[in-house]
C-alpha cells in the first residue's frame, strides 16, 4: 500500500497544504508545533477513523473555522487509485467519502487504508497499563476485520448501557431480571468474538515478535506474548473455535446473571473483555516487572513491526509506516534497526532535524520542511 498525496484545508494549523509523497522514505522536519504531526493526524485518521491523540473531531478544525477536510489518494496492490475523503464541521456530524461516494460512517470507512502508527506513547506499551494493550489490540485487528470493529462497537454500546443501569439500580430504580438476562446475552455473544479475535491475533503474531527483538538485541533473550482473559476459566480445552466460542458465552454469561448485586455495588460490569490484558515475557519473567527500559523499549518496537507482519499477512501486502517523532527518543542502533527492518516499504517519519534518518541504504528520501502550517516539496523549499 503507498499512499501517494494528501490535502488537507483548516486541518489543526494546516489551513490550505497538499503533500505529494514518495514511495520509499519520507521526512517531515521542522521545529515544534509547526504541524508535522498534524500531516500524520490527518493520514492515520483514515486509518483508524478517528485522531490517534484522542480528541474530538471538532479539535481538528482550525479555530475560528466552520470545517476541516482531508483527502488522501493511495494504491492498493497494483489496482486503481483510491481517495477518501472526510469533512469535519466544528459541530454536527463528519462526512466520509470514497472515491466521491458518501460512506455511511467510520466502520464503512475503516480497512480500505491501512497505516501502523508508531508514536513515543507507543514506548510505554509494555510498562503501561491493560488499557494501552488492548488498544494496541482493537487498532491492529480492526483494520484489517470488519467483523471485529461490528462486534467490538456493539460490546461497547452494550457494555455503557449496562454500566448505567447498574448505577441506576445503585439509585433505586427497579430493573427486571429479564433485563439483565437480555444485556447479558448481547455482551456475551460480542465478546465471545472479541475474545477469539484477540487470543488469535496475539497468537499469531507472538513469533513475529520474537523474532524482530531477537534480531535488534543479537538473540539473547526470548519474548512471549499471550491474551491474558477472565474469560480463560470458561475454556475448558484447546478445542476448536466454536467450542471455545461457546464456551466463553457461557461463562460470560453466568457471570453476568449471577453476581448482579456485586456488580451494583461497584457501578460497573467486573467480567468481560474491557478487563483483559496482554502478557508479555521475557524468557518467562513478567517483561514489565522485570525487562530494562531499554528491553521494554526493544519489545515496543517489536510489537509494532509485528502488527506490520500482521496487516501484510491478512491484506496481502505492507501497511504504510508512519513515524512520528518517535527516533528523537530511541539510539542510533534502534533506529537503524527499524529502517532495515522497514527496507522497501513507504515510510513518513517526523522530525526535528532533516537528519533524522541514519546513513545507509534505504531507497529514496524526501525530505519536506514544515513550518507554520506550510510544507515545502521534496527539495525543501517553501
Amino acid at each position: 500500500m503507498i499512499i501517494k498525496k494528501a490535502t488537507y484545508g483548516n486541518f489543526r494549523n494546516l489551513r490550505d497544504v497538499t503533500v505529494n509523497f514518495s514511495d520509499g522514505v519520507n521526512v517531515l522536519w521542522g521545529m515544534n508545533a509547526q504541524g508535522k504531526s498534524n500531516v500524520l493526524e490527518g493520514l492515520y485518521y483514515f486509518a483508524r477513523g478517528r485522531s490517534f491523540r484522542g480528541v474530538k473531531d471538532r479539535d481538528l478544525v482550525t479555530f475560528g473555522e466552520a470545517a476541516a477536510r482531508c483527502e488522501i489518494e493511495f494504491i492498493r496492490g497494483e489496482g486503481a487509485a483510491v481517495r477518501l475523503g472526510a469533512a469535519i464541521p466544528a459541530s454536527g456530524k463528519k462526512k466520509l467519502y470514497r472515491n466521491g461516494a458518501p460512506l455511511k460512517g467510520s466502520a464503512e470507512m475503516l480497512g480500505n487504508f491501512k497505516a501502523v502508527l508508531f508514536c513515543p506513547a507507543h514506548l510505554s506499551l509494555v510498562s503501561g497499563g491493560p488499557a494501552e494493550r488492548r488498544q494496541y489490540l482493537d487498532i491492529a485487528i480492526a483494520q484489517n476485520s470488519a467483523a471485529y470493529i461490528y462486534y467490538l462497537s456493539n460490546y461497547r454500546r452494550f457494555l455503557a448501557e449496562r454500566n448505567a443501569l447498574l448505577k441506576r439500580c445503585a439509585a433505586g430504580v427497579s430493573v427486571s431480571r429479564e433485563e439483565w438476562e437480555t444485556y447479558a446475552e448481547q455482551l456475551s455473544v460480542a465478546a465471545s468474538e472479541i475474545y477469539s479475535f484477540r487470543d488469535e491475533y496475539c497468537r499469531a503474531v507472538s513469533d513475529d515478535v520474537a523474532a524482530y527483538f531477537r534480531e535488534m538485541t543479537g538473540g539473547r533473550e526470548t519474548p512471549l506474548l499471550s491474551y491474558t482473559s477472565q474469560m480463560d476459566g470458561f475454556v475448558t480445552d484447546e478445542g476448536d473455535h466454536p467450542e471455545v466460542k461457546a464456551e466463553t458465552k457461557e461463562g460470560l454469561y453466568l457471570k453476568l446473571t449471577s453476581n448482579i448485586e456485586r456488580e451494583v455495588a461497584a457501578g460497573s460490569t467486573l467480567w468481560g473483555p474491557h478487563k483483559d490484558d496482554v502478557h508479555i515475557t521475557l524468557n518467562g519473567n513478567e517483561a514489565k516487572f522485570f525487562a530494562s527500559q531499554g528491553q521494554q523499549r526493544s519489545l515496543a518496537l517489536s510489537m509494532k513491526l509485528a502488527e506490520g507482519e500482521f496487516s501484510r499477512r491478512m491484506s496481502g501486502e505492507y501497511p504504510v509506516f508512519l513515524l512520528d517523532d518517535v527516533f528523537s527518543e530511541l539510539d542510533d542502533s534502534r533506529r537503524r534497526f527499524i529502517m532495515e527492518s522497514l527496507k522497501g516499504r513507504q515510510i513518513i517519519v517526523t522530525s526535528c532535524e532533516p537528519s533524522v534518518v541514519p546513513g545507509g541504504d534505504f531507497g529514496n528520501i524526501a525530505y519536506f520542511r514544515v513550518a507554520g502550517g506550510e510544507v515545502g516539496g521534496p527539495d525543501g523549499e517553501m
